[in-house]
């Protein structure tokens, strides 16, 4: 039997060949339009609409664990597809002897994380990875409101706030509540780690949604990274790989997985000795000003300022 734990940037993530979802559309008792992988029991059929999804074949976004058994070995092989360093874990349940493998990727490739001794039977086991180097030490961040359009926006939820930023690695997550379609900037220079550009709609009615966003992954030269989340279907305009600027646009809001409304969820995540932690940081204004993120406050795009 196995066990599997893959834990990053956004929420709990199962690697499968394909996807079969059944969505439902309708609108709830306060008039809201709703997304959600179950049917409404309370509201007519006549005004439920059902969208299928056609069973495709998934791409491997997020690093995975490949057991490989040759009659006298078991072989642990990683497969890193992320443009990053990540760190890698494995854990039997049912052996004292072998309590934790950890072991270093290097970006975009493939490594033994174990071996087992001979003969060994399968057991149950968790695998997880976390972005980033264990020894790094990210500086203290003062960032670029990260998105362009010359308006103000709202932040909707800060630091540690109740609905889903109470525990790390969201503790210091911002939600900033915008239009579909505002044009989204990297708050630093970095890297792109990662993108996911694959979902059209939300939900918070179940697990389901938690790993549909799509996003933006960006390493910095700290050793930290941004992320970018909810972004709009066939949005993104960066690649794996990419290098980017401070305050180069790099996809539009949306309102994509699992989310209540239109919104961008930003984050600065780092590798804290072996666990993904998100760490404060303080956004740039036109007045100069450095603004804490705070549930309220109104924010106003930086294009004076450059983030280095």
């Amino acid at each position: 039997m196995m066990k599997i734990n893959l834990v990053f940037a956004l929420a709990l993530c199962c690697c499968s060949s394909s996807l079969l979802a059944e969505i439902y559309k309708y609108k709830d008792s306060s008039g809201k339009w709703t997304f959600s992988d179950k049917k409404p029991e309370l509201i007519a059929p006549a005004n439920i609409e059902e969208i299928k999804y056609a069973k495709t074949k998934q791409k491997f976004t997020r690093p995975s664990l490949d057991v490989e058994a040759d009659g006298r070995y078991i072989t642990y092989r990683v497969r890193n597809p992320f443009h990053a360093m990540v760190q890698c874990f494995l854990r039997f349940d049912d052996d004292k002897d072998v309590k934790r493998v950890s072991k270093m990727i290097a970006a975009d490739s493939t490594k033994v994380l174990y071996k087992s001794e001979s003969n060994k039977r399968k057991r149950a086991y968790d695998f997880w990875c976390v972005i980033g180097d264990p020894k790094s030490q990210p500086l203290t961040s003062l960032v670029l409101p990260p998105f362009l359009d010359f308006k103000p926006m709202r932040i909707s939820q800060g630091f540690k706030g109740k609905f889903s930023h109470h525990r790390q690695p969201s503790l210091y997550a911002v939600d900033i509540g915008m239009p579909v379609s505002t044009k989204i900037v990297a708050v630093k220079k970095g890297v792109v780690i990662s993108t996911k550009d694959d979902y059209a709609v939300a939900g918070v009615s179940s697990p389901f949604f938690f790993d549909k966003a799509n996003y933006v992954d960006i390493m910095h030269d700290d050793g930290s990274y941004a992320i970018y989340a909810h972004l709009l279907l066939g949005s993104v305009k960066v690649k794996k790989g990419q290098a980017v600027d401070a305050g180069q646009v790099i996809g539009l809001s949306g309102n994509t997985g699992y989310s209540t409304g239109p919104h961008l969820h930003f984050a600065i995540r780092h590798n804290a000795r072996g666990r993904t932690k998100s760490i404060p940081f303080k956004f740039t204004q036109p007045n100069k000003k450095a603004v804490t993120p705070k549930r309220g406050v109104w924010l106003l795009p930086d294009t004076e300022s450059l983030v280095h």
